[in-house]
């Protein structure tokens, strides 16, 4: 027969949401280093640090290991530790600015959709059709449209709208099928009975019986946009401008501005010369996607 305490410990263990757990925490801890940035990066992002042999300069990439640059340096003697903390900041904060984007967008559609039936029609082939098109896809034509041949980078605010439309329908048919649910319950008779018009009702009464919804579906759009922007980054499309450097007699191209998608753009073109610089990038966007995913995973059970 166990005893109290060992049953009472088996209960809390038995119910403990693991996945939400522990996609909470690694979340946490990578927003946390990309908060704190200015005071655990060592170096000023785009500082270039210089190390010499004697006299000679030492050519870069400087591998991992090398004094003062734990991770190495990029191709312009930049230190990647320091880069990718200042990156996080950017690319974490666009990835939760664009998937806030996108479910407001998919919410407003759905919460019309699923409440008046005309709209439904209508919204069901807008999905299809959208749909049909596969985001990459979609996001690689129209960023690309009005490029500079050869200079794929973009600007914010143009790479910011077309990552958001990219991934709206989805939360539009979940939260659309989740009203349809909803209205039959007896609350929203009882609102209609205290004199609520339709849209006081649909704001004031479906839309926070749908929070837990919401909250699952922006931990999901987080990951599916920094799967996009790292999709993107291998076909050398990412935000921000480049600079140029003669290296070993060769013209560089090398992002400017320290974001995980243009540092794997440029660890890509330069994986001969080191391969962290490509495996640091994609082990900074899989730990990202991985948390989120196990964010959005533990917040549903817990529904």
């Amino acid at each position: 027969m166990p005893l109290p305490l060992v049953r009472r410990w088996r209960a809390v263990v038995f119910k403990v949401n693991a996945t939400l757990l522990l996609g909470g925490i690694l979340s946490i801890l990578l927003m946390g280093c990309a908060l704190a940035a200015p005071w655990l990066a060592p170096h000023d992002p785009n500082e270039t640090l210089f190390r010499y042999n004697g006299t000679t300069l030492l050519p870069a990439p400087y591998p991992p290991g090398t004094a003062g640059m734990p991770l190495g340096s990029d191709s312009l003697w930049r230190d990647m530790w320091s880069r990718l903390l200042y990156g996080g900041r950017f690319t974490l904060l666009f990835c939760w600015v664009a998937a806030l984007v996108r479910i407001t967008l998919g919410t407003l559609v759905g919460l019309f959709a699923g409440w008046y039936g005309r709209v439904a029609r209508v919204v069901d082939v807008i999905v299809g059709a959208w749909s049909a098109v596969p985001s990459l896809l979609f996001a690689l034509v129209v960023i690309t449209l009005g490029n500079t041949p050869g200079v794929l980078s973009g600007s914010l605010p143009r790479f910011l709208l077309i990552i958001s439309l990219t991934g709206w329908t989805e939360a539009a048919v979940r939260c659309r099928i989740a009203v349809q649910g909803l209205r039959s319950e007896p609350f929203i008779e009882a609102a209609y009975a205290i004199g609520r018009g339709r849209l006081a009702v649909l704001f004031r009464h479906i839309l926070p019986n749908l929070r837990d919804l919401l909250l699952v579906e922006i931990a999901y759009a987080g990951a599916a946009v920094l799967l996009l922007v790292g999709e993107l980054a291998f076909l050398g499309i990412f935000v921000g401008a480049t600079e140029s450097m003669v290296v070993k007699g060769q013209l560089v191209d090398d992002p400017l501005y320290a974001e995980w998608g243009s540092m794997l753009a440029a660890g890509l073109r330069h994986r001969n010369s080191g391969v962290w610089l490509l495996l640091e990038p994609v082990i900074a966007f899989t730990l990202a996607i991985l948390s989120f995913n196990l964010l959005a995973d533990g917040l549903r059970r817990r529904r």
